[in-house]
């Protein structure tokens, strides 16, 4: 029988104070259902912070609590970590000073839409999310087969409160999206990922659709199976020198 793993999913607002703990054990519950028998989920939130990710000021003012509660979730003797934002904030802070997998959504959603398909297209909330993406995407050697980032109009906190006009702004954007070039959609938020539509989106449009949630629990567990982590060497350790407070 294979051993009890737990991975952590660290939040990127604290959810507590803008939707509460109902919605926090929701998306506990949806990771744990789509887990592995033998994986246990934990969900944790960060003390501060903005609503939601929505610009590089929103990334950087929460990015030192993601790199602290990855920290403690590793002492604590958690098996692998997962950031819960499609951003992929802080994640290279986070590999140089920690030794179990860390995965983002983004990074790990585009990889498996390079599988499907020969084009991919990412499906933002606001159109703001292709500027910010961009850069990132580049950096990571990402964008020959980007077909276009798309914006459906709707906010992240709008997405969590569950806009009824969310569903068809999805679908008018992915039929764009597709117009472009896309032969696979990625969804480039983890709210619009928890709304669980992936696979009706999928069959109205006729194309694959990436879960960015999913596609990072599954890949946390494949390198979890694997006995793989992100490299030292590609992520070396920090020089050990003194924070001055």
């Amino acid at each position: 029988m294979a051993s009890r793993r737990r991975i952590v999913y660290q939040l990127v607002a604290p959810m507590e104070k803008t939707l509460g703990q109902p919605e926090i054990h929701r998306r506990q519950d949806y990771l744990q259902r789509h887990a592995a028998d033998n994986t246990e989920i934990k969900v944790q939130s960060v003390p501060s912070g903005y609503p939601s990710i929505e610009s590089e000021r929103d990334l950087v003012t929460v990015a030192p609590h993601l790199l602290h509660g990855m920290q403690r979730a590793e002492a604590e003797g958690a098996s692998a970590g997962i950031i819960g934002c499609f951003s992929d904030p802080a994640l290279d802070a986070i590999r140089e000073t920690v030794r179990m997998p860390v995965v983002g959504p983004g990074q790990s959603s585009i990889a498996l839409a390079l599988q499907l398909g020969e084009s991919y297209s990412i499906l933002s909330p606001l159109d703001s999310g292709a500027k910010r993406a961009l850069p990132r995407l580049r950096g990571q050697g990402l964008t020959e087969r980007l077909a276009s980032i798309r914006g459906i109009g709707v906010s992240v906190v709008d997405l969590t409160h569950g806009d009824n006009t969310a569903w068809d702004r999805i679908i008018e954007t992915g039929r764009r999206c597709i117009d472009d070039g896309a032969d696979v959609l990625v969804m480039g938020c983890m709210s619009m990922a928890f709304m669980g539509v992936e696979r009706e989106l999928s069959d109205r449009l006729s194309v694959p659709v990436v879960n960015p949630v999913l596609a990072a629990l599954k890949t946390t567990e494949t390198l979890l199976d694997l006995i793989l982590s992100h490299s030292r060497t590609a992520w070396p350790s920090p020089p050990d020198k003194a924070y001055l407070a």
